[in-house]
């Protein structure tokens, strides 16, 4: 079995800074040792961030303002904008959640939890309610997207938060700013969506202004991720828009200044582009497909295979003899006993959820399956695996201007 990724690195998990504002923030913060939604301080401990200044300056801020630039990772800011704001900012590194992907780890930073206690584990989960799968950030069933799920039938999780004793503000893109997913997220927080670089800045700076007591501002743009997806992250597309999101940065710390607003900047995951060899197809290994109950689940680099019953060994041989060379198989439980989704609370419904095997990707390699209805699939740029460029995310923090 591969090594963990769950060893931090030098600045600690996206997970620790999520767990770090929850507790700044939270409404019962005075009390020791009181949970956050779950927390019950082992996330926190295993994913805590190592960085002494950030870490103070998150407990004193009155405001802070959370910046998601999707898939900017730290091998993507140090190649395409590698003297730009964002760089000057930049406080440590921290590493993504696995799988190193949008579902996981946005549902770690509004939950402040791992995966292995959201349970939610990829960008393709298996629904126990509707015995289907479902794409876990349009909350609809795979290959049929009028089929909508409601977020009880798919969680257990409560928003963060909820337990915040200050205003929260979810600055989004307007077509995913009242989504089922955002409500559930972001529940007790206003919800504002935005259609561009300006109005994104003017709803954190009015965020800011209308709550003098503090709030916490969260803001998301998937500009760079679905660039990066549909040209790959070395393209001069993504070069141009890491090049706006830096300039979209300086701008908002300059807006910010007078107010002392704590500015934080960070990603969720990196990305790697998939040379076309790389990228397999199920339909090209009929004996593996046979072999599974259900299409696969989780993400093109990190498949989870549900394998029918009495199969098993059978299933290992053959996926190591024509898979061996791109993909490391593991039985799906020793990741969880072994931590890779995360140390502490381990939600009951996780196991049904990534199948019996998992498929980790070695080097770029990608595995794909198809339903009726669905597009083929087509990408360059893919994350959610464990290679250094997707697990690496930079942090940087503004205050008053200029770098903390």
């Amino acid at each position: 079995m591969p090594s963990p990724p769950w060893a931090d690195g030098p600045g600690g998990c996206i997970v620790g800074l999520a767990s770090a504002i929850a507790g700044r923030f939270r409404a019962d913060r005075s009390i020791a040792g009181a949970p956050v939604d779950g927390i019950d301080g082992s996330s926190s401990v295993a994913g805590g961030l190592a960085d002494a200044k950030a870490v103070a300056a998150i407990a004193q801020a009155r405001h802070v303002v959370l910046v998601l630039f999707d898939g900017l990772g730290s091998r993507q800011l140090d190649t395409l904008i590698p003297d730009g704001a964002v760089a000057h900012c930049r406080r440590t590194t921290l590493r993504s959640v696995f799988p190193s992907s949008t579902a996981p780890a946005i549902t770690s930073f509004s939950t402040a939890v791992f995966p292995a206690e959201h349970a939610n584990p990829g960008w393709f989960c298996w629904s126990e309610a509707s015995a289907s799968v479902v794409r876990t950030l349009p909350m609809d069933v795979r290959a049929a997207p009028d089929q909508l799920v409601t977020a009880d039938e798919l969680w257990d999780w409560r928003a963060a938060s909820l337990r915040f004793g200050v205003p929260v503000v979810a600055v989004q893109p307007h077509f995913i700013a009242d989504s089922t997913f955002s409500r559930h997220a972001w529940a007790g927080a206003k919800r504002v969506g935005y259609r561009g670089r300006d109005e994104l800045i003017e709803a954190v700076d009015a965020a800011v202004r209308a709550n003098p007591g503090g709030a916490f501002v969260w803001a998301y743009m998937p500009h760079f991720d679905s660039t990066s997806h549909e040209r790959g992250w070395q393209s001069e597309a993504a070069a141009d828009v890491a090049r706006r999101l830096d300039q979209l940065f300086e701008r908002l710390a300059g807006r910010l200044a007078a107010s002392g607003a704590l500015l934080l900047a960070t990603a969720d995951h990196g990305f790697v582009d998939v040379p076309a060899a790389q990228q397999l197809r199920l339909d090209d290994y009929p004996g593996i497909a046979a072999l599974l109950e259900r299409p696969l689940t989780g993400e093109p680099r990190v498949a989870y295979c549900q394998v029918r019953p009495g199969c098993h060994e059978t299933f290992e041989a053959l996926a190591r003899e024509t898979l061996g060379h791109a993909f490391d198989l593991v039985p799906s439980d020793a990741l969880v006993q072994a931590g890779w989704f995360g140390r502490g609370v381990v939600s009951p419904r996780l196991a049904g959820r990534i199948g019996t095997h998992t498929l980790i990707g070695r080097d770029r390699h990608t595995l794909v399956d198809r339903l009726p209805g669905e597009p083929e699939p087509s990408f360059i740029g893919m994350h959610g695996g464990i290679h250094p460029d997707e697990l690496s995310v930079p942090l940087a923090a503004a205050c008053r201007g200029g770098p903390l």
